[in-house]
């Protein structure tokens, strides 16, 4: 009897000391979103030649009272080519990824149709005069994505005049426009120098860009392809110059109660 009344006390005892305070709960991590957009995040690329480059998010700006994120980049490559793939800046608004690239759409022109057009000019000196046009931003997807979406990415027309010698009178007029479609062309894992992925989308764009400097429109044709993760962004960029991987990123860590 004795026995069972030491067990009674005991267990008396021992509820009676329990603490009255709630747990705290464990803190849990805000998950990025879909499209990285925290300043701070960053993403290292190597290139076919074995060039690294670093995009980063930096800060924000707002302009025409529509925000934007500016990405920074390191030790890239001059462009040759209108990469639409690597914009200055970039929004995220009604479940859709923008990049502004009206500048490089602008500075392409100026700088690769005298390329273009150097044999029939040949010893003069060629430069492009643009007249000033509002582009619209280059809708890199809308999200969720899923297999077989297609879109209009990009649709733009600049006028401008071929100014040779640099003298007025000798001034040609031209029509550049540039369009680009993007589909979504299958969801698969991916294994990258930055790790495995289970569930990356391969994102195809075919870029056209035609110009009216003749009689007859002369079209250039331009296709890259991009393996997105969400939550993470680009891990891979397939185009005619080859492949570009991501190796290493890092992004900010939001922890809430």
């Amino acid at each position: 009897m004795r026995l069972i009344s030491l067990m009674l006390c005991a267990i008396f005892i021992f509820v009676g000391c329990g603490s009255d305070e709630t747990p705290t709960p464990i803190a849990e991590q805000t998950p990025p979103n879909y499209f990285l957009d925290a300043v701070g995040s960053s993403w290292v690329y190597r290139n076919p030649d074995g060039y690294e480059w670093t995009r980063e998010i930096t800060d924000g700006y707002t302009t025409a009272e529509t925000d934007y994120q500016r990405f920074t980049y390191t030790t890239v490559d001059a462009e040759d080519e209108l990469d639409y793939l690597k914009p200055n800046a970039f929004r995220v608004a009604e479940n859709r990824v923008f990049f502004s690239i009206g500048e490089k759409v602008d500075r392409y022109i100026q700088d690769d149709l005298p390329t273009l057009v150097q044999d029939e000019f040949a010893g003069l000196e060629i430069n492009i005069a643009l007249e000033a046009t509002s582009h619209p931003d280059f809708v890199f997807f809308q999200f969720p994505l899923s297999p077989n979406v297609e879109w209009e990415a990009f649709n733009t027309k600049v006028n401008g005049s071929l100014v040779l010698q640099n003298l007025v009178l000798l001034q040609i007029p031209i029509e550049a426009h540039v369009s680009i479609k993007g589909k979504v062309i299958a969801e698969s894992p991916i294994e990258t120098p930055a790790g495995r992925f289970d569930s990356a989308f391969q994102i195809v764009y075919e870029m056209e860009f035609t110009h009216t400097l003749f009689p007859e429109a002369e079209v250039l044709r331009q296709q890259q392809t991009v393996w997105f993760v969400p939550h993470v962004g680009i891990v891979k960029i397939e185009d005619e110059s080859g492949i570009t991987e991501l190796i290493a990123y890092t992004f900010p860590r939001t922890i809430e109660a």
